[in-house]
Parts: C-alpha cells; sequence; structure tokens
C-alpha cells in the first residue's frame, strides 16, 4: 500500500505527459493547416505583397490595439481613431505577436526594425500601410547622472556610414553576419551594468546560449570601445529596464526605447537612431482557392509530422536552444530548493520563538504573515527588488531566495502551527510527568506526532512554490519559464516552447515532492522500527 502512494506522484506526471502530447500533435497540425511555413521560415512573397486586413486609420474603430507594458502610446493611436475600443498590454513581443495572430487583439503598436522584421517572418502577420510617427529610439540613463554626457560624445565619434551599416548588418537577411564583437579592448575604466530586452530581435535579444545581441548590444559596444569600458548586459522585459536604471542596478538601459517627452521627464537619453512607430496587423487569408493544390499537411500523415519536427527542430535544436531549458531548470531549481531549504529553517525558527506565547514576537509574526499573504508574491518580488534592495548590489537570483524563503516560511510557521495544535494538551502534560524539560517534551514527544499533521500541507507548499517562481523573470532572472519566453522570441511558436515548460514543471514538482515523500516516511513514528524505539526509550 506504501508503495502504491509513494508512485502516484509519478503516475499523474506520466498522465500529464502524455495528455499534453495528444494536445501537441493536435495543435500542430492545426497550425500547419493554416498554412503558416513556420516562424523562422521567410514568407514565400515580400511582405510587401501581403494584403492587410486593416488598411486606413478608420478600419480601427471598435478594434483593439495592443503594446508591451511600459509603452505609453494610447493618445497616438487615439489620435488617429478616437473611436479605438480599448488598449492592452503585454510584457513580451512573442505573447503579443501570438495573440495578434489568434485575434485576441486587432493590431500591435511597434517599432519600425521589429515590425520589418516579424512581417517576413510570418505569413499571418502584415504591415498596416499608414505610419503612426516618426521617432527615434534611444539609450536611458538615471536623470542627472554625469555618465550620459560621456557616452554621448562617444556616440558622436561613430560615422554615420558606420551606423548605416550596424542597421543593414541587424535588419539584414544574412544570419551569418549577425554577431556580437568580442570586448577585446583593455576596459581600463572599468565595469558598467546594462540593462537590455532580451526578447526584441533585432534591436536586442537572446541568440545562442541565451548570449545578448542585436542592434541595440552592438551600438552600446561601439560606444564602449571608444570610453575603454566593458559592458555586462543583463536581458529583461522591456517594461523592467528604466525602473532598473531609475533605481541605479544598471548605468544604462537599451532595448528599442523610442524617447517621447513623457520618458524624457524620467530619466535622460543619448539618442542614436531614426525610429518609426507603426502598426502590424493580421494579413488577408485567401483559403484555398479552386484549383489550388492542396497543402501536404491538409489530412496528411507526413505533413503532420513534418511540422512536429519542424517544430521541435526549431525549439530544441536550432542554436543549440535545449541548453536555454537547462539552464533555466538550474535557476529555477537553485531558488526553489534554496527556498525551500531556508523557508523551512527560518519558519521553524519563527515558530519556536512564538511557542510559549512572547507577546511581542506573536505579535510581529502576525502582522508579517498578514503582509506577505496579503500582497501577491510578484507585487513582493518587485517591491524588493526595486524598493527594498533598490540601492543594494544583489542579484535577481538573490533576491528572488529572499522573497520565497519569506513565501515558504509564513506557510511553513501556519502548519506546523496548525500540526501542533492538533496535539492533546495531554499529551504535553505527561511528558512533564515523565521527567521531560519543556523542549525535550517538545521535540521527542509532540513534534513527532504533528509531523502527520503537518506533512501533507508542507508538500502541497513544495509544489506552489516551484510554480511561483515563474515570476521571477520580471527582476531579470533567466528561469525555466523566461527561458520559453527566450525560445517564442525567436521562433514566434508558442507550442513546443510552452509544452515543453509545462512538463518540466510537472516533472521538478512530481521528483521534488516524492524526495519529501521519503523523508516523510523515514521520520514518521509509524515507520519506525521496534529496535530504534527501544535505544531511545534506553538513551532517556
Amino acid at each position: 500500500m506504501m508503495r502504491r502512494n509513494g508512485n502516484r506522484p509519478y503516475g499523474r506526471c506520466l498522465l500529464a505527459i502524455l495528455l499534453l502530447a495528444l494536445f501537441l500533435v493536435a495543435g500542430c497540425g492545426e497550425k500547419k493547416e493554416e498554412g503558416s511555413g513556420g516562424a523562422q521560415g521567410k514568407s514565400s512573397g515580400a511582405p510587401s505583397e501581403k494584403e492587410a486586413e486593416l488598411k486606413e486609420f478608420s478600419d480601427l474603430s471598435g478594434k483593439t490595439v495592443s503594446m508591451l507594458t511600459g509603452a505609453p502610446f494610447e493618445e497616438l493611436a487615439r489620435s488617429k481613431n478616437k473611436d479605438i475600443r480599448e488598449f492592452t498590454f503585454y510584457n513580451n513581443t512573442p505573447d503579443m505577436l501570438l495573440a495578434l495572430e489568434a485575434g485576441k487583439t486587432d493590431a500591435v503598436l511597434i517599432n519600425n526594425a521589429i515590425a520589418a522584421l516579424v512581417v517576413n517572418q510570418s505569413e499571418k502577420l502584415a504591415h498596416f500601410p499608414p505610419s503612426l510617427q516618426d521617432g527615434v529610439f534611444g539609450i536611458a540613463f538615471r536623470k542627472g547622472d554625469p555618465a550620459r554626457d560621456a557616452w554621448q560624445k562617444a556616440y558622436d565619434t561613430i560615422t554615420e556610414e558606420e551606423k548605416q551599416a550596424l542597421w543593414e548588418k541587424w535588419t539584414g537577411s544574412d544570419e551569418s553576419a549577425k554577431v556580437i564583437p568580442a570586448q577585446d579592448w583593455p576596459g581600463k575604466n572599468g565595469t558598467i551594468q546594462a540593462a537590455v530586452c532580451d526578447t526584441l530581435e533585432p534591436m536586442s535579444y537572446a541568440g545562442e546560449g541565451g548570449k545578448l545581441m542585436g542592434f541595440d548590444v552592438e551600438m552600446i559596444l561601439l560606444m564602449a570601445k571608444q570610453m575603454d569600458v566593458h559592458v555586462e548586459f543583463t536581458g529583461m522585459e522591456f517594461s523592467a529596464i528604466l525602473a532598473t536604471v531609475q533605481s541605479g542596478k544598471a548605468t544604462l538601459g537599451a532595448g528599442s526605447i523610442i524617447v517621447t517627452d513623457e520618458r524624457r521627464e524620467l530619466v535622460d537619453f543619448v539618442d542614436y537612431y531614426p525610429a518609426a512607430f507603426v502598426l502590424i496587423v493580421r494579413a488577408m487569408q485567401s483559403g484555398n482557392a479552386a484549383g489550388e493544390e492542396a497543402s501536404p499537411a491538409n489530412g496528411s500523415g507526413e505533413g503532420l509530422w513534418s511540422s512536429i519536427e519542424g517544430s521541435f527542430e526549431r525549439t530544441f535544436l536550432r542554436e543549440n536552444r535545449w541548453k536555454l531549458f537547462l539552464q533555466g531548470i538550474g535557476t529555477t531549481l537553485l531558488i526553489t530548493i534554496l527556498s525551500i531549504l531556508f523557508g523551512t529553517l527560518f519558519g521553524f525558527f519563527v515558530f519556536m520563538l512564538c511557542r510559549n506565547g512572547n507577546p511581542v514576537a506573536n505579535s510581529v509574526t502576525r502582522f508579517c504573515i498578514w503582509l506577505i499573504r496579503g500582497m501577491p508574491v510578484i507585487v513582493l518580488l518587485m517591491i524588493m527588488y526595486y524598493i527594498i534592495f533598490g540601492k543594494v548590489s544583489i542579484s535577481g537570483t538573490a533576491v528572488s531566495v529572499v522573497c520565497f524563503t519569506l513565501v515558504f516560511a509564513s506557510g511553513v510557521y501556519g502548519s506546523i502551527k496548525i500540526g501542533v495544535g492538533a496535539i492533546d494538551q495531554g499529551q504535553l502534560e505527561a511528558a512533564y510527568a515523565l521527567g521531560y524539560t519543556n523542549r525535550q517534551a517538545f521535540y521527542r514527544v509532540i513534534l513527532p506526532q504533528a509531523l502527520p499533521h503537518f506533512m501533507p500541507a508542507y508538500k502541497s507548499s513544495i509544489t506552489d512554490i516551484i510554480k511561483a517562481t515563474a515570476i521571477v523573470g520580471y527582476v531579470a532572472v533567466q528561469d525555466l519559464t523566461k527561458m520559453g519566453d527566450l525560445i517564442r522570441s525567436r521562433t514566434l511558436e508558442a507550442f513546443f516552447p510552452l509544452i515543453a515548460v509545462a512538463v518540466i514543471y510537472f516533472v521538478l514538482a512530481a521528483v521534488l515532492t516524492a524526495i519529501v515523500k521519503r523523508i516523510e516516511i523515514c521520520i514518521d513514528p509509524k515507520h519506525r522500527s521496534t529496535e530504534s524505539i527501544r535505544k531511545e526509550i534506553e538513551e532517556a
């Protein structure tokens, strides 16, 4: 009976994998039937040959327009059409483009460089013909930071020919040329931190092995070479860049940032290349005309499996992207295991302080637990990263461990309190009658009996904490979910990256739960041998 119960996590995991695999096959088949040639493959025709569903600003009436979080361009869009129904915001480009393809939004407001690449890669998307407004790309610095002037002088030494060549390199179709130069200069003036968005190809994105690259990255390196400084790049969500610069965690921020008057109120900029606000919309889908040769994917098993193989190759094999998953797994496990370990110790320590009714300890503990449990974890994480540790040089991983340690400790404290409260008070009185001290009575009598009441909630907390770590990408941590986002930003496909991330989370949760289950069996008094019990009685 115990063996069968111990295997339940593995059975649930296997069942989940099988179900997800069935959805995967069905999803890939549907995608091919729609005529998608694959995100990384080029469209059969030039972008200008694709006809857009929406062609004039008047067509936006009653429609939804989407943009990245932190992009304050609602008024710009409404200046062209006051009857736009609503604006929606996304944390990264892949999610926004997938929403557009799926019909969850009607238009995406983005800059011209990204729009050109996206339309070229996807047969489902097209340029919205009119342009909204011209602008300029900028590199952000903290308001009043004197470093901005030094970087401006370095930028002024770059010729227009060099800028144009760089632009053509990263927006062109020659993938072999898209290589970031090594920082082979001495770097006598030190190393600076740069916050850049990692999902905005071709401006700034994560390439092979998660290395940051793109037009913005190389432009920064050109200026850094003039200043003889080295640059350490940190990838993050677009919405976090300006906050990171303002908090001083990075000297500069970049990643397809178009300068606006409102943004100039918050940070200073080095303007470095012309830009334009544009919209991309869905392309007209003509379907199979009469007499048109049927797609091999329509009802063809060969087309279905070809689609699966192609998607698998793009997600895992191309540019060794499987290594990104491994790197993400390592980061997720590191944060999870350390949070569980420190959270368990801290939660138990706090319970011991409050166990005998210390009024000060109880009041402080109740307030802290109320604060932690009453706040969304993502809000707590961002408060700790940008406010509490805003002026401290500490990595997002370390802040994440601190945050999830507090969250897990609050759960441990509550679970232990419930478990101990389930034990009859007479057990403690009997221990005192046998001559045990208060501490001995707790550890030898109360705690062993409380563990069976405590462990189910503890195992559930482990599953919850490993899933909760999926938000650490908001503070520039390259965890499993973030790596899935990076891969989706390169493939513009959702199925394989999301399914892979989901399955890995299932497996990690099952493994950790199984380990705790084994520990539970080892410490459960019901499973102790007669000899060990007799030995403990003799020692007592």
